[in-house]
């Protein structure tokens, strides 16, 4: 007798154990941590003239100005590099003119050179073209004060996203995808898989439209957030349309994945979403026809980087387009280390900044920042507009009906921030579409405005209290963004290197002997193969590191750092540097320092003896016991159970939120290969180990759509 049941990931094979028929039994044993036997893997769930580049000029005119004393009419004509030269024009009394001849752009520029040297010239310089930064039509694009703030409008001059298409996924709440000012056509998928949430009365489907993360019912001022329109709207709304606001890539293919709805989202949806977005595969969903090469996440929670993102994170960075990956670091003011997906390595980590280019009150900060970019503030009105000074986007107003819906909003966030970065990464991409991960950060860093220790601290602001620390300029990255550099350098690359750490942040317990190991990768660009050099700084004392190999020739060292004595608890920024050939990169590490956890404890776990009828779980000839004694293991005994098959299944409910969810203990009774026994009552030495939850997944009978862990919480709430 075998049946075959999925916990998690695991399928648990169940064997009969115990035949004992009679009357009423009990099931007992002992439930908790035990050192000689190894828990199941059990998952659940602003306008100025451009600057020209040095050839940009009209051949054949030289602008002119000889020094004071020195009359024009006396120089009706001139020769210059063998350039025979006549005045034009007066552009200025008794001053500069504008003289032409015939001349290509080489003689041209030997002209000018010949004049300059002249003792009676003050200056000569060619008649340089200059034009208007290109600015777009847009209604509203005044008000996008977020965009000269990062040097977008020049950038537009050398790359405006219309040159070549390429494919951003937004992985957030959908679209509204009537909106006026909206890229079509619409594609994008829903990865929603709860109904509840989705808000659209299914699962998962092809229809990412965003339904608004309200739930039904409530009153007309709680309006939803249209957040993934907000989001996209900055990435790539229609631009010089005459209508709303400009994107910051004119051009971009959308991708809308949606995978947050009312309450937020899981894990689950969000990671099936990201891998759909990036071309790989998602059971029960069609292949994406547009793998994105760049994806938004304006989203996260709090928390390190757990291993299913960085899974996920690191499959899709080996995509073969090579994706770039860009995250919020959320809005709390606090370490960016301690929240995902902002903490994972293999993504660009981005901050906020108002209309001063300090740090926005809410933004967090530290080691894992990479750039800086608009996020706002809409508590201000500090450039005088005459509007919150929040980032300006596509929205819609619940309040409103047919085309007055649409409209468009201020708002605040790093999740703001994240997509001008996403977005000039599109610019990049289109300028050079083989741009890779380490390339776009490398050039993103080394054009960045750095903030200064003030600027990052983001005073002075009456919204930043007098207990706030003191931040380094390093707390903010490279700094804010400069699009006009980088997509003009993303034309160019020269050989260069920079690290990436694996994890992007560390954590030690102060017992002695404590250690991690990091992965440090030297990404190589364009050629560059000199050995890098590596040092660390900033370790606690107590603390000691090796490197290894060290120089590194190759793409990677380890880097290890162990626990010698009792370091001070804390949070510590360590900063890796690398020298090779003339150019030196560094990479700041986050290093928590924790006291090791309390030892767990069994005291409230419910044993539970599930009663096994067919196909299903009858809860009425279930039973529980509920282990009043603490520590690391305890008895348990369920009595009064039906002769019949059982299994035994152990929870403790560590959040108290009464939902089986990451964290919260979980265990059952099983062989030593993990396989899931049957037991029949009366029996002891039934001894359930447990494990701590790290994801999500459900268990199920075979043949059934019944999960056997909400039978598990109605026992428990008989």
């Amino acid at each position: 007798m075998v049946r075959a049941y999925k916990l998690g990931i695991l399928w648990l094979a169940v064997s009969l154990v115990a035949c004992d028929g009679g009357g009423p039994g009990s099931i007992s044993g002992e439930v908790g941590f035990f050192s000689s036997s190894s828990a199941p893997s059990i998952r659940t769930s602003e306008r100025l003239f451009a600057q020209s580049q040095p050839d940009d000029f009209v051949p054949g005119e030289v602008l002119l100005k000889f020094r004071p004393g020195l009359s024009l009419q006396r120089v009706e004509s001139l020769q210059a590099g063998g350039v025979a030269l006549q005045r034009e024009e007066e552009l200025e009394p008794g001053g500069l003119a504008l003289y032409r001849g015939v001349a290509d752009k080489a003689q041209t520029q030997a002209a000018v050179a010949a004049l300059a040297r002249r003792p009676d010239v003050l200056y000569a310089q060619p008649n340089y073209i200059r034009q208007l930064f290109k600015t777009p039509n847009d209604e509203f694009y005044e008000y996008q004060w977020h965009y000269p703030a990062i040097h977008l409008p020049q950038a537009w001059e050398i790359e405006d996203g219309t040159s070549r298409t390429i494919t951003v996924a937004v992985i957030d709440s959908g679209i509204v995808s009537a909106h006026p000012d909206l890229p079509t056509p619409v594609l994008g998928y829903d990865f929603i898989s709860d109904p509840r949430i989705a808000n659209d009365g299914d699962g998962r489907d092809n229809n990412p439209e965003d339904t608004g993360n309200v739930a039904p019912g409530a009153p007309p001022e709680a309006l939803s957030g249209y957040h993934g329109t907000h989001v996209a709207g900055t990435i790539a709304a229609r631009s010089n349309n005459n209508l709303g606001v400009a994107g910051v890539s004119w051009g971009a293919r959308l991708v809308h994945v949606r995978a947050l709805g009312v309450g937020g989202g899981s894990d689950a949806d969000i990671l099936a979403g990201l891998r759909w977005a990036v071309g790989l595969s998602v059971s029960g969903v069609p292949p994406n026809p547009y793998p994105a090469q760049v994806v938004n996440l304006s989203l996260g929670g709090r928390g390190a980087c757990s291993p299913a993102w960085q899974d996920t994170i690191n499959q899709a960075n080996n995509q073969p387009q090579k994706p770039i990956l860009v995250v919020a670091a959320g809005n709390s003011a606090e370490n960016a280390a301690g929240f995902t997906p902002a903490s994972c390595s293999g993504v660009i980590t981005v901050g906020a900044t108002e209309t001063r280019g300090l740090r926005s009150y809410y933004s967090n900060y530290g080691a894992r920042i990479d750039v800086m970019a608009p996020g706002g503030d809409v508590t201000v009105d500090r450039n005088g507009d005459g509007y919150a000074d929040g980032v300006l986007s596509l929205l819609k107003d619940d309040r409103e009906t047919g085309a007055a819906q649409f409209v468009y909003a201020f708002y605040q966030g790093t999740s703001m921030a994240a997509p001008h970065v996403a977005g000039v990464v599109a610019l990049m991409k289109a300028r050079r579409p083989d741009l890779t991960l380490a390339e776009a950060l490398d050039i993103l860093k080394g054009t960045a405005a750095p903030l200064n220790s003030s600027q990052c601290t983001g005073r002075p602001s009456d919204r930043i209290p007098s207990s706030f620390p003191t931040l380094q300029g390093s707390d903010c990255g490279a700094g804010l963004v400069n699009a006009q550099a980088a997509v003009s350098a993303a034309g160019s690359l020269t050989p260069s290197f920079t690290l990436q750490l694996s994890p992007a942040t560390a954590s030690l317990s102060p017992a002695v002997g404590s250690s991690v190991e990091i992965t440090v990768n030297i990404a190589r660009i364009a050629g560059f193969a000199d050995p890098v050099s590596l040092s660390l700084s900033g370790l606690p004392a107590g603390v000691s590191h090796t490197l290894s190999p060290n120089p590194a020739s190759g793409n990677s060292s380890t880097l290890r750092l162990q626990v010698d004595s009792t370091p001070a608890q804390g949070s510590y920024t360590l900063t890796l540097s690398g020298s090779g050939g003339s150019l030196t990169r560094t990479v700041g590490l986050p290093l928590q320092v924790a006291a090791p956890p309390p030892p767990p404890s069994v005291q409230g776990t419910a044993v539970v003896a599930l009663f096994v009828a067919g196909n299903d779980i009858d809860a009425s000839r279930s039973g529980v016991s509920i282990v009043s004694q603490a520590g690391l293991r305890a008895p348990y005994s369920i009595p009064d159970l039906v002769p019949g098959d059982y299994v035994v299944i152990a929870w403790k409910d560590v959040d108290g939120d009464d939902e089986i969810t990451p964290g919260d203990y979980l265990g059952g009774y099983t062989d030593a290969s993990g396989n899931l026994l049957l037991v029949r009552p009366t029996r002891s030495g039934i001894d359930v180990p447990l494990g701590v939850l790290s994801g999500t997944g459900s268990l199920r009978l075979p043949g059934s759509e019944v999960s056997l862990l909400p039978r598990l919480r109605q026992v428990l709430r008989r």
